[in-house]
């Protein structure tokens, strides 16, 4: 029997936590579904240990890549995917049980929303932060990623990954799929999703997630321009941002220069700005208190 939903795993040496993360999909209220563990190329027992899992649940699918990445990994999936709906999550994160069933009951009730999603339990050594994306404001995605990957379950549709990026690659495929419009978004306070945030995941690099949210914004800028003081604001402060990136020996000149030729009017202001003593010293104090956090949530 074809499956409903396709849950897409990108996979790279992820062998000590790829088996929580398939069996929370496999363990799910809602059965009429297949993982696709899509693997990067890993060289620990990350294929083996799903292998396993593929003898013991025919529902399980193991794609194996020779190009890394994982816009690559989630377009293969999304490119193999029998599922009428998508859910996205990543290989060291996991689903809570009713995620599924409650997102599938509800769209397949509900014509014309295009996604439903949930909240997102961050776990982190200190504790647990709870997040629930606020779709109140079409803007906002335009501002920064407000979904965490694991967030939505959505209907299948021809939108991909640009696979020459793989950090905050999923800010501009939620923009690409959405466009500034929310009305096909319903969300709800419901927690579906657990993100184990670690040394070893990309959550934990902060100085890297803060560079590629602002270079993704210059991307989104480009592609979609908007008029609005809002987002005006933002980019003032995110090229701010950079400026201390640069200046606090975070990032290279060459990365700088491959953010700033999106922003390149702006820049300029912020650069002026930057000069001022009392403006440097408050955003490298914001910037060193975002790293300090060891956690990026966007």
């Amino acid at each position: 029997m074809k499956p409903n939903v396709s849950v897409i795993i990108p996979v790279y040496n992820g062998e000590k936590t790829v088996e929580r993360a398939i069996r929370s999909c496999l363990n799910q209220t809602y059965q009429s579904l297949e993982v696709l563990a899509i693997d990067n190329g890993s060289v620990d027992q990350s294929v083996q240990i799903i292998e396993n899992l593929c003898k013991a649940d025919k529902r399980v699918k193991l794609v194996k890549l020779t190009k890394k990445g994982r816009s690559n990994a989630r377009n293969v999936g999304l490119d193999q995917a029998n599922g009428e709906f998508i859910q996205f999550l990543d290989a060291d994160d996991e689903l809570l049980p009713h995620k599924i069933k409650t997102a599938v009951n509800f769209l397949e009730s509900h014509a014309d929303c295009f996604a439903y999603g949930t909240g997102i339990e961050y776990m982190t050594n200190k504790g647990s932060i709870k997040r629930i994306p606020d779709t109140s404001n079409d803007i906002e995605l335009m501002i920064h990623n407000i979904f965490p990957i694991n967030t939505l379950i959505f209907r299948k549709n021809p939108i991909r990954f640009d696979r020459t990026i793989d950090f905050d690659e999923d800010w501009l495929y939620w923009v690409d799929l959405f466009k500034n419009n929310m009305s096909g978004v319903t969300m709800t306070s419901e927690i579906g999703a657990r993100v184990h945030v670690t040394g070893e995941n990309t959550m934990n690099d902060t100085s890297r997630m803060l560079y590629y949210e602002i270079l993704i914004r210059g991307i989104i800028r480009q592609k979609y321009p908007i008029s609005s003081g809002m987002l005006l604001k933002t980019d003032v402060k995110k090229m701010l941002m950079l400026n201390s990136l640069v200046h606090l020996g975070k990032i290279t000149n060459n990365q700088y220069d491959e953010a700033t030729k999106y922003f390149m009017r702006l820049n300029k202001v912020a650069k002026v700005l930057f000069m001022i003593p009392i403006v440097r010293q408050k955003t490298d104090q914001g910037v060193n208190g975002i790293l300090e956090k060891q956690t990026y949530q966007g």
